[in-house]
């Protein structure tokens, strides 16, 4: 019995694990292999497919399944398989038809269990596929195979709010959930779907309480990871509502705010 023995400690990656320059730090790698080794169960719940994850699985191994798709799946690393997935179901192309039409100026990206499909390039696509090394996969959505699990409409910063306030206003929002993950991309995702919810799968699927967990997060998409952990941790550049939803607040991404987070727990600074 180690000193962490039956915690879970979830985090987010890019802006909250990840620095700006997408590296682990060392400080959080060796607090990390510290956790662990002390009984308790490390994570990751990412927006990220789990080929977009494996640059984050080269620096620092979970021992626990990951969160990915924006909660819609649960990755068991070391199987290197799903364990658990939600599904769009086959009327979200009218959704992407949607969006192709009144936006003409945004990206498509679909998620698949194991591929992402390229169905409408501009630059930010293509700099997304670049900075992930991903291969090249462009197809119509219309041919993209089903199921879906998540469709990621990308354009510039200033365009989201508009994409926003349109989606939510229609009447697919009754059906499906849209989140914002970072400052480019908005997300359709199976109704229901979140990183909280794909936490909680998860947490049942290694038989963890809900007290028991330690969440940490940045973005919009992890306000539910916030609220529905035992305890939720915001970096100190989260946006404003995930600052306002956490019980405690760490450093920023690029102060080893994972080591700082544990080291809190170590000395009882975070209690659970």
């Amino acid at each position: 019995m180690g000193k962490f023995t039956n915690i879970l400690l979830c985090t987010d990656l890019d802006d909250t694990l990840l620095t700006d320059d997408k590296r682990v730090s060392e400080e959080n790698r060796r607090a990390i292999e510290y956790f662990k080794s002390e009984g308790g169960l490390f994570t990751f719940a990412t927006g990220r497919v789990p080929k977009g994850a494996r640059p984050v699985l080269e620096q620092v191994q979970p021992n626990a399944p990951m969160v990915c798709f924006n909660g819609a799946g649960i990755y068991d690393v070391k199987k290197q398989q799903l364990v658990w997935t939600a599904e769009l179901d086959a009327e979200a192309v009218e959704v992407v038809e949607y969006v192709d039409k009144t936006f003409p100026f945004t990206g498509i990206e679909i998620c698949t269990e194991r591929e992402i499909y390229f169905c409408k390039m501009n630059h930010l696509v293509q700099k997304h596929k670049e900075l992930e090394h991903f291969p090249d996969n462009d197809c119509d959505y219309h041919d993209v195979p089903l199921p879906w699990t998540k469709v990621l409409f990308i354009q510039e910063e200033k365009y989201v709010p508009q994409v926003r306030e349109v989606l939510l206003s229609s009447p697919f929002a009754e059906k499906y959930e849209f989140i914002q993950s970072s400052p480019h991309y908005y997300e359709l995702l199976p109704k229901g779907a979140s990183k909280g919810a794909g936490l909680l799968e998860l947490a049942k699927l290694l038989k963890i309480p809900q007290e028991r967990i330690i969440a940490i997060g940045d973005n919009e998409n992890d306000l539910s990871l916030i609220n529905d952990a035992g305890v939720g941790v915001a970096v100190k550049n989260a946006v404003p509502e995930v600052l306002e939803a956490a019980d405690y607040i760490t450093v920023d991404n690029n102060s080893s705010a994972i080591s700082a987070v544990i080291s809190a727990i170590s000395r009882g600074g975070i209690t659970i």
